[in-house]
């Protein structure tokens, strides 16, 4: 108890406020802007936080969380373009109120159901990541690795089109991991005498550069237009935007519905709140006595989609800290900016570190708070950042990307190497291989390594221990079902295709 009222009062210090107010402010303009993503926030904001203490670098990453998913609903409402793929299903109704004069009840509901779907996922993260981490407490290095193995097979088959591509990202990113020098007998591998090279490729530079430089130059495809116009909500008629107790009367379920299926889905590594959004909306659809009203407005489809992928805010962090296995992009960048920190997460945080663990779920309380407060009160102003040319944006963002890049070692190489990984994340999305499972594969592989070696050097080079230990046995078991599953699906989707055309 004395851990959590000192997180309580270290998070609400003045300094510690300003920090989340102004992250929260960002996050919501940078979510609003299409093409600005909230895994691009996070990335550009890592740097900053090397030189701070944990408390403040925690509210400002989780304050772009949280702020920016919300922050897309309103791009989405207002010029029926998301600023981020979470609110791809928010613009199908969003945009039609908005035109039919109902732009502020539209993001009315947009703010309360994201405030929702967040909430129920922090109680989801409070109640769930303890048990599990103390479940995990028994595992060996057999079990860890066959858990990495199984995290990896989900990121690889469920994150892309096709499981062909998602196993081809996380094979680049494992390929990457192993740049370096071995960790146990600190051969170099993959280095080619560039001395650079001996410590591995940056994660900080390679994640900005696959997200942020990749973003950029796609964006530059289109030159950097909306293609839409902004709908003002400056002289909207106040009373057909008031939300009405038929409004509540039909989002309340959707909302609840959603809040579920967002919060499985964020366990799940590698789906994030794209998927999330439109497993809500589909089933919101789905589960309404009148079908035939979405897509013409419905006040629900926004409560539905906006719920779900506010809820993988929270319950992407369960596995994060629990396993150490990131749910999604911005979960993954959140680990390493611990990893900078020097905390680990796994189910040793819970013993080693409890105090990081209380201020995780305080700042993830207080940021959504914060982004209720600052989403109801400072819309408008936020609205006009849209009319903002984002030819005038990005060059600021680049230069912010080459900063921070060249910030932790001090090192030109790493300028080059955010480059190069910019031009692999825009060639990847070019053939739309997807960039998650990179980053994710990136990260697990060094701990995939050493348990694997650990378990062989215990078991004297039997492979048989993976699958004499009942645990890990039952982990590769589950690898096993998901790509039966994924290349089923597949294979029947491809049948049924002449049959659709």
């Amino acid at each position: 108890m004395d851990m959590f009222l000192n997180a309580i009062v270290t998070v609400f210090e003045p300094l510690n406020i300003a920090i989340l107010l102004a992250s929260t402010a960002v996050g919501i303009v940078i979510g609003a802007i299409p093409g600005l993503t909230v895994t691009m926030a996070i990335a550009l904001a890592v740097p900053l936080t090397i030189t701070m203490p944990l408390t403040p670098s925690l509210l400002m990453l989780l304050g772009l969380y949280g702020a920016g998913i919300y922050g897309g609903s309103i791009s989405a409402v207002l010029i029926n373009t998301p600023g981020t793929p979470a609110s791809a299903a928010t613009s199908i109704d969003g945009y039609e109120l908005a035109k039919q004069g109902k732009a502020l009840k539209a993001l009315k509901m947009a703010l309360i159901a994201s405030f929702y779907g967040g909430l129920f996922s922090i109680v989801l993260l409070i109640v769930i990541a303890p048990q599990l981490a103390a479940f995990a407490l028994k595992f060996g290095p057999a079990e860890i690795c066959s858990l990495l193995v199984f995290a990896l097979t989900i990121v690889a088959v469920l994150s892309g089109d096709t499981i062909i591509k998602g196993l081809l990202a996380a094979a680049i990113g494992m390929l990457l991991a192993t740049v370096g020098a071995d960790p146990m007998l600190s051969v170099p591998r993959f280095t080619f005498g560039v001395y650079d090279l001996y410590d591995g490729l940056a994660y900080i530079p390679l994640l900005i550069g696959l997200f942020a430089i990749a973003e950029m130059l796609a964006q530059a495809e289109d030159s950097f237009t909306t293609g839409a116009k902004l709908i003002d909500i400056k002289d909207i008629d106040k009373d057909a935007n008031r939300l009405t107790r038929d409004d509540w009367r039909r989002s309340f379920g959707p909302m609840i519905r959603s809040g579920f299926l967002g919060s499985f889905v964020g366990m799940l590594p590698g789906l994030g709140a794209a998927i999330a959004t439109f497993l809500g909306y589909a089933e919101a659809k789905r589960a309404s006595k009148e079908p035939e009203r979405f897509g013409r407005g419905a006040i629900e489809g926004v409560a539905a989609s906006e719920s779900a992928n506010n809820a993988v805010t929270g319950s992407a962090m369960i596995p994060m800290l629990a396993l150490a296995i990131p749910g999604d992009p911005p979960t993954a960048i959140l680990l390493g900016a611990l990893l900078i920190q020097g905390v680990t997460t796994g189910p040793l945080i819970f013993i080693n570190h409890p105090d990081v663990v209380y201020t995780v779920y305080v700042a993830l309380f207080a940021s959504l708070v914060f982004m209720g407060i600052v989403g109801w009160l400072a819309l408008k102003p936020i609205v006009q950042v849209l009319k903002v040319p984002k030819v005038l944006l990005y060059p600021v963002i680049l230069a912010m990307c080459a900063a921070g890049s060249y910030a932790i070692r001090n090192s030109i190489f790493d300028v080059f190497v955010m480059v190069g990984a910019g031009l692999l994340g825009y060639v990847l999305r070019l053939f739309g291989v997807p960039a998650a499972p990179l980053l994710i594969a990136f990260i697990l592989c060094p701990p995939l390594e050493e348990s694997m070696r650990q378990a062989l050097i215990k078991s004297q080079g039997s492979l048989m221990t993976f699958l004499t230990h009942p645990i890990s046995a039952f982990f590769l078991l589950l690898a096993l079902i998901a790509v039966i599953f994924t290349v089923r699906r597949q294979i029947k989707s491809h049948q049924a295709l002449p049959a659709n055309i």
